[in-house]
């Protein structure tokens, strides 16, 4: 992945305007951290959100298979009701043990050490043994064929094939498991969630709904002129009929602030703050310095700008 700038090491603020304020160190990791628990503050929960789709997801997988099984049943079921409670409890127990199997197969085995069609059938083989045991004792208990039970190694089979079968569900379309390759570990995990929360962090000339012809880059600072605005990027600068608020608000999810009424810094713009009594100013990387508004200082100070 690649972005409009290399990483840089971290920098140290100037100190020699201000001698009573401990030196900061502004680095892009700690930049991006700080962006990232900006935006988890304004956003709703995700992890309650994923468990009841999932919960939903099994909830479908059950009353699907339980209705597939029992149409399957009707035509040979002396009793229907009968035939229909039992597979809805076999079903209903089947799948609540694929859930604890399943997973204590992928912990125990390790999700990321093999394919995902081995932990599949070695889920399947390993949850027919309780689930062979329980078919018969429902099948005793609420069928009780004229004919007697088959034999346990019967029942394992059947059971097995129907299992594989529901295994085969569980991964394609409730878990969303990768059945080919293996499961990417948690640390791989975490690296590619912090490489979005990076890149989208980044703020691209492409994030504009309205930009200056032919500008690539990243944007440094934005300034306003007249009702023009004038856009400022790593590789170069041009203008463009655009408000400040509308640009603002595209550039929302990355990490920069309006720190001006007519200006917008990106932080990783920044290499100095310059403070005369009670006016402040940023110093970019190139050398421009930029006024901080009044209005803006609390937000900036919040955001450990300043």
């Amino acid at each position: 992945m690649s972005f409009c700038h290399a990483p840089t090491k971290a920098i140290p603020l100037e100190t020699s305007h201000f001698p009573y304020v401990k030196p900061k160190l502004v680095s892009r990791k700690a930049a991006v951290l700080r962006f990232t628990k900006r935006q988890l503050q304004h956003q709703e929960p995700v992890w309650p959100n994923l468990q009841l789709n999932l919960a939903i997801r099994y909830l479908i997988a059950i009353l699907a298979t339980s209705g597939f099984m029992i149409w399957m049943a009707k035509n040979d079921a002396p009793d229907l009701l009968d035939a229909s409670i039992f597979w809805i409890l076999a079903i209903t127990a089947g799948w609540l043990q694929m859930l604890l199997i399943s997973r204590g197969v992928r912990s125990s085995f390790g999700a990321e050490n093999y394919p995902g069609w081995v932990l599949l059938i070695a889920q399947t083989l390993i949850g027919a043994v309780p689930l062979t045991f329980e078919v018969r004792w429902l099948m005793q208990t609420i069928v009780n064929p004229e004919g007697g039970l088959p034999p346990p190694w019967m029942s394992y089979l059947n059971v097995s094939v129907i299992n594989l079968v529901f295994s085969l569900v569980q991964y394609v379309l409730v878990e969303r498991w990768p059945i080919l390759t293996p499961a990417r570990s948690e640390a791989e995990l975490q690296a590619e969630r912090e490489s979005t929360d990076v890149a989208s962090a980044v703020p691209t000339i492409g994030k504009l709904k309205r930009r200056p012809d032919g500008l690539g880059g990243c944007i440094q600072y934005m300034q306003m002129e007249d009702h023009y605005l004038r856009v400022h990027t790593t590789e170069g600068e041009g203008l463009v009929l655009y408000r400040m608020g509308d640009a603002v608000a595209d550039l929302d999810e990355t990490d920069g602030l309006q720190v001006h009424r007519s200006w917008w810094v990106a932080r990783d713009a920044v290499r100095d703050v310059r403070r005369e009594r009670h006016k402040k100013t940023l110093i970019t990387k190139d050398g421009s310095e930029i006024p901080v508004g009044r209005s803006y200082e609390k937000t900036l100070r919040t955001e450990g700008w300043i």
